[in-house]
C-alpha cells in the first residue's frame, strides 16, 4: 500500500487496499464514505524531519492507522 497525491494535492489511498484492512469490501467503504460515516485524519510529522505522514481512518466500530514514508510507501500500520 502507498499513498499518492491527487490533482488538487489531496491524499489518495486506494479503497480496494484499505477496505480489507477495515474488514469490509471496497463498495461498502465507498458507500459509507458518501454517507458521512468515514472519518479520516492526516497528520504530517514536520517536527522530526522524517517526512512521515500518519493517516487514521475510522469506520463505525473499526479503525486503521498507517504511517507513510515521505515518498509514499506504507511503513507501519495497525487495525482495531
Amino acid at each position: 500500500m502507498r499513498h499518492t497525491l491527487g490533482q488538487q494535492g489531496d491524499w489518495v489511498v486506494d479503497p480496494c487496499e484499505l477496505a480489507p484492512r477495515l474488514g469490509v469490501d471496497a463498495d461498502y467503504l465507498k458507500r459509507m464514505e458518501r454517507q458521512g460515516h468515514v472519518d479520516a485524519r492526516i497528520k504530517i510529522d514536520d517536527d522530526s524531519g522524517t517526512g512521515q505522514t500518519r493517516v487514521t481512518v475510522r469506520l463505525l466500530n473499526q479503525g486503521w492507522r498507517g504511517t507513510f514514508h515521505g515518498g509514499g510507501p506504507l511503513i507501519y500500520e495497525e487495525m482495531w
